[in-house]
């Protein structure tokens, strides 16, 4: 991977070339293997360029940088191969210049991966775009900045303005990841998806590239026709499959209860892979994703583990220094472009890949559910599938701007030929994948670049010839499987089956969660209900800092209400965590933390030190026996957050014997003033884990968790 920043001298902020080249490496969110500069001479101008290199499982690092005396400079970031009858061709920073040999030099189509390109060309023109999805994103700033980089930081050093964007930021409660190309930073933007950036001597444009991947026709529907372009989709995904896996070695393949993984191992099986896969699922042990994936590979004869959520199988309960290092880290690492939801945050470099069937959801509809009747309201698009501001934190005028663009974007897919039914889809492609799916691969792709199959042009074209309701019973995905490998249509999914439309498609009974299954949803995420302490320093933050931009678009008195009063669920959750994002971005509670660096990967959240805890209060009723555990009886309340349900732990000499959350109900605590009366708790810990942590009588101290109060409900002795 190569990360890279390109200025010229004529549009560069106050600092001179020199003093950006001592400060731009510091804006990297990696630590390179093999750093670049350059400067290039133009008759338009000085040219200076930076790239910060890695290795990956594809490239060396020199080959994704190529400089000519002459004929210029050319940066690629990700994977280009070139799709070619005898199979993939890998293309590095020289083959990509040659195509590039002129700035009106057309991308051939027959180009395939996920990637960001900047060419500068010997007359001083700078043209850069990304791969047709623009996973890969690229930033750049306002007509006459003359700069263009792979990191929205890089552009805002350049300008020198890092003026916070409340409309970029104010989508992170809104909905978790932004829509359009408004960044964190005023003076940046990015470009958009499917669209190339010229920088020439003396103008800026901005023009979609030559073969869109939406287009609408009066014929749509999938018919016998459509065969040859499913069957040349195929072939380009298996020929992406075959440069991602190598000649030999086995293939650690994630499989999950859902289609799109199993459309990957269908593919993975037409292309002779069998005896080379080693599937893998993550999740909770009896999570129906896990009981389906065990499913398949017994049925194929092949080997399969399960790995827990996060590394553990335990309940994530985070101390308040944990969740503040973790956001922090992360909103460094992403320039506070996505919400805090799935904690995008990398800790090393690695030469490593990986097949994933991410692009599958653009395969087939954003929402199976039903669409309201006459013309689709922007709020209500949204809300088929993903929320929209759920705690009600946006304010009526940004609500309304953000609306607007929604509703744009929108107008614009209606004249271009789509139905109502179709901008979901259209809005998940043009919004999701790139700053959701783009946001995470900034990261994640320094540890592992991954391969797309599902990515293939062939296969995103032929989604939107199809109908939405054929995309809706997943069209797609049921022809592939049923070419590649017919023997997986019958194996059981999770939670879901093949659509009754589809003909001849087995209705084999899915996989359910049973009663004393795991959670579906979360685990640190809720941290935010079962630790009052971050809650506090959260509404801390809040009162603290009035003159954020952001309070433009969001409501502090009724974000403040949320954090003292409301129990977050699985979308407001959402809501939340990109709102500590974009506040965390603005106000500067940043931990640079580079991929790749040394010392703890997970930062201390030191800047969280000095707020005040909240008063807890708390009881041990009773401690009783049942079966061969001791379960331990109470209530814990949060007086100043009490739709906190705070987490409770037992200790024995400072050792975590178990963890829970007070959240049973206990009618009887309504009346004294606790809320609901849902702040109660049943802590049962295995008395062998008791006998190996004390051997005989042992002093069980049980207190509010996890480290971020300092009330002791008791420490009875109990004899083992």
């Amino acid at each position: 991977m190569a990360l890279f920043v390109f200025w010229g001298e004529q549009g560069a902020g106050p600092g001179a070339a020199e003093q950006l080249d001592a400060c731009l490496p510091g804006e990297s969110h990696i630590v390179p293997e093999q750093p670049s500069r350059g400067s290039v001479d133009t008759p338009a101008g000085r040219w200076h360029f930076m790239a910060f290199a890695t290795t990956t499982h594809f490239y060396s690092a020199e080959r994704q940088v190529w400089q000519a005396d002459g004929k210029g400079v050319c940066v690629i970031h990700g994977l280009i191969w070139r799709i070619a009858a005898d199979g993939p061709r890998l293309l590095d920073a020289a083959d990509v210049a040659a195509l590039l040999d002129r700035p009106d030099a057309a991308w051939p189509d027959d180009i395939s991966g996920e990637y960001a390109v900047a060419r500068l060309h010997a007359d001083g023109t700078l043209i850069a775009f990304s791969d047709r999805a623009g996973l890969h994103q690229l930033f750049h700033g306002s007509a006459g900045s003359y700069v263009a980089a792979s990191r929205a930081a890089l552009v805002a050093a350049v300008t020198g303005d890092r003026t916070p964007n409340p409309d970029g930021l104010s989508w992170l409660p809104a909905m978790g990841y932004r829509a359009g190309t408004a960044t964190a930073y005023r003076a940046v933007t990015q470009l958009a998806q499917g669209h190339v950036l010229t920088i020439g001597p003396d103008h800026q444009t901005i023009r979609p590239a030559s073969s869109p991947v939406i287009g609408f026709s009066a014929d749509r529907g999938y018919s016998p026709a459509l065969d040859a372009v499913l069957d040349k989709g195929i072939v380009q995904a298996r020929a992406a499959i075959r440069l991602g896996v190598g000649a030999d070695g086995p293939i650690d393949l994630p499989i999950t209860g859902g289609k799109d993984s199993r459309v990957i191992l269908a593919l993975c099986l037409a292309e002779g892979l069998r005896d080379r896969l080693r599937l893998f699922t993550r999740g909770y042990a009896g999570h129906p994703d896990v009981i389906a994936g065990q499913g398949i590979a017994e049925a194929l004869g092949l080997p399969h583990r399960r790995e827990p959520p996060h590394g553990s199988d335990e309940p994530a309960y985070w101390s308040r220094a944990h969740f503040f290092g973790k956001l922090m880290a992360q909103t460094w690492q992403t320039d506070g472009m996505v919400g805090g939801w799935d904690l995008i945050l990398g800790e090393r470099v690695a030469a490593e890949t990986l097949i994933t069937g991410h692009m599958g959801e653009v395969l087939k509809a954003y929402s199976k559910r039903p669409l309201p009747e006459g013309i689709l309201d922007p709020v209500a698009m949204v809300r088929l599938q993903a929320p929209f501001d759920p705690m009600g934190l946006l304010l009526p005028e940004a609500r309304e701007r953000l609306c607007e663009q929604l509703g744009d974007q929108m107008e614009l897919a209606r004249r271009d030929g789509a139905g109502e039914a179709d901008l979901p889809d259209i809005f998940y492609y043009r919004n999701r994948i790139p700053n959701w799916l783009g946001a995470i691969r900034a990261i994640k792709s320094f540890e592992r670049q991954p391969v797309v199959p599902l990515g293939a042009p062939a296969l995103l074209g032929l989604a939107f010839r199809l109908t939405a309701e054929e995309r809706k019973a997943e069209l797609l995905h049921y022809k592939i499987v049923e070419r590649c490998a017919p023997d997986l249509l019958g194996l059981p999914f999770a939670m879901q089956r093949w659509d009754a439309r589809l003909p001849g498609a087995p209705q084999t009974d899915p996989v359910l969660p049973g009663a004393d299954a795991p959670p579906v949803f979360g685990n640190w995420q809720f941290s935010l209900n079962h630790n009052a302490a971050i809650r506090a320093a959260l509404a801390a933050e809040v009162e603290a800092r009035p003159d954020l931009t952001l309070w433009r678009s969001i409501d502090r008195a009724v974000l403040l209400d949320r954090l003292r009063n409301r129990r977050l669920d699985y979308f407001d959750g959402i809501s939340m965590l990109g709102l500590v994002v974009a506040m965390f971005q603005e106000s500067g509670l940043v931990q640079p933390t580079k991929i790749g660096g040394t010392g703890d990967a997970v930062p201390a959240g030191a800047a969280c030190a000095d707020y005040p805890r909240p008063a807890i209060t708390g009881h041990l009723d009773a401690i009783r026996a049942a079966g061969d555990a001791l379960i331990f009886d109470g209530w814990a309340h949060a007086r100043d957050f009490p739709a906190a349900q705070v987490a409770v732990e037992a200790r024995l000499d400072g050792v975590s014997l178990g963890i829970v959350a007070a959240d049973g109900e206990r009618p009887d605590l309504i009346p004294h003033g606790m809320g609901d009366g849902r702040h109660g708790f049943s802590l049962g810990i295995p008395r062998d884990r008791l006998r190996a942590a004390a051997g005989g009588a042992a002093r069980v101290q049980v207190a509010i968790a996890p480290f971020d109060s300092d009330h002791v409900m008791a420490t009875p002795e109990i004899a083992l």
